[in-house]
């Protein structure tokens, strides 16, 4: 028994000196091999890529919308406008007696970091982030006649109801008289707020808050609208108030600025438009008699779980669009253009010929990398800032592919420290242009290669969070049903090399490394 331990134990110890001889030889296998002791050779396949306009993205209960207009180097003008429900936070209010408005406030949290105060009452201060443009924008709300469902009529109510966005027009032709609300250069600040909270009897609660989207509203609208309608039909629940008052359009449009947009935390429960009224009530004094005081009332009307969706309008230069749109997807593009929200994507057949695959499946393979380089195209960006990752999906069923499930870099709590095997951050010169994405589909060409993963198309964007595994519908596009839903929250464009590149060196190609046995 001792000694079959002791062949045992010997045994483990010459395979681990094995290994380990064998490893201080090993070197990475990335995009150039400088050492090969292995026999890791390399293979380049020839791809087919092509890009596709998105014209019509569903933007319907995102938990981040964009307001404003984002002027872009390559793409042109975006302009980003929000419908939104407003949701009572209590059904059948009671507002008191006699209640007056005395002001109206809506606000939706901006996304911002704390930074070290440089003020001398050393006050909180704040960085806004998810802002982009030094400018500003035409802003103005409208109440529409336009409702939006939560279940879809057309499918009997079974299914749940998407709104796009390109609906804009529909929109439109839905407002109701004249704008309740303008400013014509409304921007973004980062300065905190404090609001003044009713709190017992006469007296107001101070509350210092995070920054954001912060306007005050007319108050003879909400008059009308909401605190004379104490005790009606129309406030008894959300069902006949979002029958009653259906939606709100706020608007966004370009004036003489360079624009800015900003992305909102919409879903945070401090989305509302705030009611701060003054009611009366009969009180006995110290002296024992009656008399009628006035106090101070808030009641909300909630955004933060309503129904709501981001429209978009603009369109890309004439003659981008129309490189665009003449790119044949059977053979091949110089160019590659992708841009996030309602922009567009780049589709990517890794194995085009049919016969090229059938000869890659005979050999007897071991697979160690396969890459998609997608190197940038400097010449076209006019200065544009580049995302700093792709996002690459099985687009014909919608799924992620293999190597996205099993990469091991997740981080749940940076996103941009995270899925780095799969989708390498871009690399950048040492003057910070960038050079190259690396997309990694090793276990998916694997796959392909043994038979078990049929060769399908895959679909390339420009992801936000890397992390959400969800993805959006699409109209108007025959061979793309949903693209990633991440590529909403970023407002993004680059313009990448593609397969008939006229540089040569830097054509999209699907490299294969492998050791053949």
């Amino acid at each position: 028994m001792k000694l079959n331990r002791l062949l045992q134990m010997a045994t483990a110890l010459v395979a681990v000196f094995a290994f380990v001889g064998c490893d201080e030889d090993y070197t990475d296998i990335g995009g150039e091999i400088i050492n090969n002791p292995t026999d890791v050779e390399l293979t380049e396949v020839e791809v087919n890529a092509y890009s596709q306009k998105i014209n019509s993205i569903q933007t319907n209960n995102l938990n981040n919308y964009f307001l404003g207009v984002n002027q872009h180097p390559i793409y042109g003008s975006n302009t980003a406008s929000i419908v939104t429900q407003l949701v009572l936070s209590q059904a059948d209010p009671d507002f008191g007696d006699n209640p007056v408005l005395d002001s109206v406030v809506m606000t939706i949290p901006y996304f911002s970091t704390e930074i070290e105060s440089t003020s001398e009452e050393g006050e909180i201060e704040y960085k806004l982030d998810s802002v982009f443009g030094e400018g500003s924008f035409r802003l103005s709300i409208y109440e529409t006649g336009f409702f939006l469902n939560t279940l879809d009529p057309d499918s009997n109510f079974e299914n749940a109801q998407r709104y796009y966005s390109d609906q804009q027009p529909q929109i439109e032709q839905n407002i109701l008289g004249s704008p309740i609300f303008v400013n014509e250069n409304f921007k973004a600040s980062a300065a905190r707020y404090v609001n003044f909270e009713p709190g017992d009897g006469e007296v107001n609660d101070t509350v210092a808050y995070e920054p954001a989207f912060r306007l005050k509203l007319p108050t003879d609208y909400f008059q009308q609208k909401i605190i004379d309608q104490q005790g009606t039909d129309v406030l008894l629940n959300n069902g006949n108030f979002t029958q009653y008052l259906r939606s709100f359009f706020i608007k966004a449009e370009q004036n003489s600025t360079e624009g800015q947009q900003i992305l909102l935390d919409y879903a945070n429960e401090n989305s509302m438009i705030s009611l701060y009224y003054t009611y009366e009530e009969e009180r006995e004094n110290d002296e024992g008699n009656m008399e009628t005081v006035s106090l101070r009332g808030k009641y909300d009307l909630n955004l933060f779980n309503a129904n709501r969706f981001n429209t978009y309008t603009g369109e890309f230069p004439g003659d981008l669009l129309a490189e665009i749109e003449d790119q044949d997807p059977g053979s091949g593009s110089e160019n590659l253009y992708l841009k996030s929200q309602e922009g567009s994507m780049v589709i990517v057949d890794i194995f085009p010929d049919e016969t090229v695959l059938e000869q890659l499946r005979g050999n007897n393979w071991l697979i160690n990398e396969a890459n998609l380089t997608f190197y940038v195209a400097r010449d076209e960006l006019n200065g544009a800032e580049e995302p700093e990752r792709l996002y690459l999906y099985n687009v014909e069923n919608n799924t992620v592919i293999a190597d996205y499930q099993l990469d091991p870099s997740l981080n749940e709590s940076d996103p941009s420290q995270s899925k780095t095997t799969f989708s390498v951050p871009l690399e950048r010169d040492e003057d910070e242009n960038g050079i190259l994405y690396k997309l990694r589909v090793t276990s998916h060409v694997a796959s392909i290669l043994r038979g078990d993963t049929e060769n399908v198309k895959l679909g390339v964007v420009i992801p936000g969070n890397i992390n959400t595994p969800n993805f959006s519908a699409v109209r108007g596009i025959e061979e793309v049903e949903r693209v990633p839903l991440s590529t909403l929250s970023i407002p993004y464009g680059t313009v990448l090399h593609g397969d008939e590149s006229a540089d040569e060196e830097k054509r999209l190609k699907l490299r294969i490394y492998y050791t053949d046995y």
